[in-house]
């Protein structure tokens, strides 16, 4: 409040001529009549600077998000800053991913059809058999979210023998939900994966799936991987 009362205050004595304020029509004026005549000629110099605030721009602050108006597909980066690739470490259930489990079963016995292979007079082998290949090639394609596995292989010994059902998956790893409500991530190469369809299981393993699941509908297997039936 202090330095607000002195801004309030009259002018000081030495800025009054004749007890009357010396009439000055701009602060170049004023100036002029203050300075000895000697620094006069700067006066012009000094007023020809741009200081005036609102003319400058005002550079945006770095590390600003922007919004995003383009239409192209997110970047790496932006998917890792969205967290696009990881759960939640705290608040899933594994009773929420049941409904999806459901959904799966469905969708996979629909893919494979195994009633229509079986009519075929198809008997499960590792051998040579143009039904076989198409069903592998079927599995090796198939999206995998909601799948219930079991890790039958991998080469973190801890890894082995973990179940439960596939919440997300990506192009290096598969990440599972298990009963006791935890969220594993398990990296594809050097793992197998087991699962059931029916009354057939299947050991998939993650070499033949190391893809993004968008990607695996249309992706040529670079070699043929057996199956265990």
């Amino acid at each position: 409040m202090e330095g607000l009362v002195k801004v309030m205050c009259p002018l000081p004595e030495t800025y009054v001529k004749n007890n009357s304020l010396i009439p000055h029509n701009t602060a170049k004026d004023f100036f002029e009549a203050r300075i000895p005549p000697s620094d006069k000629k700067e006066v012009n110099e000094e007023f020809r600077r741009t200081l005036v605030l609102s003319v400058q721009k005002k550079k945006p602050p770095h590390n600003t998000d922007k919004l995003r108006l383009s239409k192209k597909y997110l970047t790496s980066r932006e998917r890792r800053n969205l967290s696009v690739h990881r759960l939640p470490k705290k608040g899933l259930k594994y009773e929420m991913f049941k409904p999806l489990h459901a959904l799966w079963k469905d969708y996979i016995n629909e893919l494979l059809d195994l009633k229509m292979v079986e009519g075929q007079r198809w008997v499960p082998g590792l051998r040579e058999d143009p039904k076989q290949d198409n069903l592998q090639m079927k599995i090796c394609r198939a999206d995998l979210h909601g799948a219930l596995v079991k890790v039958s292989l991998a080469l973190t010994a801890s890894h082995v023998g973990m179940e439960g059902i596939i919440a997300l998956e990506t192009r290096h790893t598969v990440q599972i939900i298990s009963k006791d409500n935890k969220v594993r991530i398990i990296p594809k190469k050097g793992s197998s994966f087991t699962f059931k369809v029916a009354d057939y299981v299947f050991t998939l393993p993650g070499s033949s799936i190391e893809a993004k699941p968008g990607e695996r509908t249309t992706k040529k297997l670079k070699q043929r991987v057996p199956f265990d039936f």
